[in-house]
């Protein structure tokens, strides 16, 4: 046994020790900062914002993402610690059961916010999502996530078999997702976990870009409405006509402009807008807030509607990275023991696996940047004694 032992250590030492401290300290880091950020938005949304629909996922995501950080760094430091030794069979179950189920509800929450947005943009006279069903699609989520994730407390483990380094035998025992011989059904399990993300994926970009179209198009014709009415509004009035603006008031009202011609001596005869018309700016005023409050919702929605864009982008660039590796595993065979790798080999794969780790770090910062209330309440939340 201490033969084994020394061998373990020099292994160690040799290939893993500066992975393990540098992936755990970054761990660490990233874990304490998710949780801080993750954390503010909980308290922002749910205590001092004002119920949104726009803004509905945002605090459960938030949630999802807090519960990531926790129980990610756990699994992650815990592997570090443990390399070839891990202790505890029932911990390794648990923690890569939420390695599972809780980036998988991310997920879900993502797609079933892209439908929404969809739904919003470019359907914006059909069907909507309604507070009830809002409800009901998150939690037919958790339940479908939390059923393609259960089996894996049955087929996970710390498994200890026995590998050669420098012409001896070794005896290392690692957290394994399956400590299962290869099988059929396990075969096709795998297949469905390394298929499901894949499909996800597709499935919110295809619906969010024709998403960004529509807000893409919706500011373009706002911008050329704009260098419209500059370019009239600056044009010179006319003496014989009607000035545009009184013709644009008209417009608003529904009314054609009642055009009285007055005689004057030696000048030509002058058109005027008659008291009738005059008389209705009130309703033209009612008109102009009301297109103004318009405009200020359509400006929040695309403002909002970038942001979940931002967060679907951020989803599928860290996921990405992670399922490459986990394909790479299932594929070439046992690389958890990273015996037969070189040390380089050994810091790429570990990195890229946890790259999805940063999905629940950042969500927090791109809340910060395009939703000014959360800015708002963010400073009031740190600055207050």
């Amino acid at each position: 046994m201490a033969n084994n032992t020394d061998y373990v250590q020099v292994l160690w030492e040799l290939k893993y020790s500066d992975l393990a401290l540098s992936s755990t300290i970054l761990i660490i880091i990233g874990g304490v900062v998710g949780i801080l950020g993750n954390g503010s938005v909980i308290i922002c949304y749910f205590f001092r914002i004002e119920k949104s629909g726009e803004r509905y996922f945002i605090p459960v995501l938030a949630v999802v993402d807090l519960v990531a950080c926790i129980t990610s760094s756990i699994f992650y430091v815990m592997d570090n610690t443990f390399f070839f030794n891990y202790p505890n069979d029932l911990m390794c179950r648990i923690l890569t059961f939420l390695q599972l189920l809780v980036p998988g509800t991310s997920a879900s929450l993502l797609l079933i916010i892209s439908v929404q947005r969809y739904l919003l943009v470019c359907k914006p006279h059909g069907p909507r999502m309604t507070l009830r069903w809002k409800r009901i699609a998150i939690g037919v989520a958790c339940l479908f996530t939390l059923s393609y994730s259960a089996p894996v407390l049955a087929i996970s483990g710390i498994k200890t078999s026995y590998e050669t380094f420098q012409n001896h035998t070794i005896q290392i025992t690692v957290c394994k997702f399956s400590t299962a011989e290869t099988s059929v059904e396990n075969t096709v399990y795998f297949g469905f976990l390394l298929l499901l993300p894949i499909i996800s994926i597709l499935v919110t970009i295809s619906l969010l870009i024709p998403v960004l179209k529509t807000t893409k198009l919706s500011l373009l014709r706002k911008f050329r409405g704009w260098r419209k009415a500059n370019k009239h509004r600056n044009s010179p009035p006319t003496t014989n006509s009607v000035s545009t603006k009184d013709i644009q008031l008209a417009k608003y009202i529904g009314k054609k402009p009642e055009i009285r011609i007055q005689k004057k001596t030696g000048s030509n005869p002058s058109i005027n807008i008659s008291s009738t018309l005059r008389g209705d700016l009130d309703i033209v005023q009612q008109v102009n807030t009301k297109d103004s409050e318009r405009m200020k919702k359509e400006k929040k929605t695309r403002k909002i509607t970038i942001m979940f864009f931002v967060i679907v982008v951020a989803y599928v660039l860290s996921y990405i990275p992670s399922l490459i590796i986990l394909i790479l595993v299932y594929a070439v065979g046992d690389l958890n023991h990273f015996i037969s790798i070189s040390r380089e080999e050994a810091f790429v794969c570990t990195y890229l696996a946890r790259f999805v780790f940063l999905n629940h770090i950042v969500n927090p910062f791109i809340y910060s940047y395009f939703d000014e209330k959360f800015r708002t309440e963010l400073r009031k939340l740190f600055l207050q004694r």
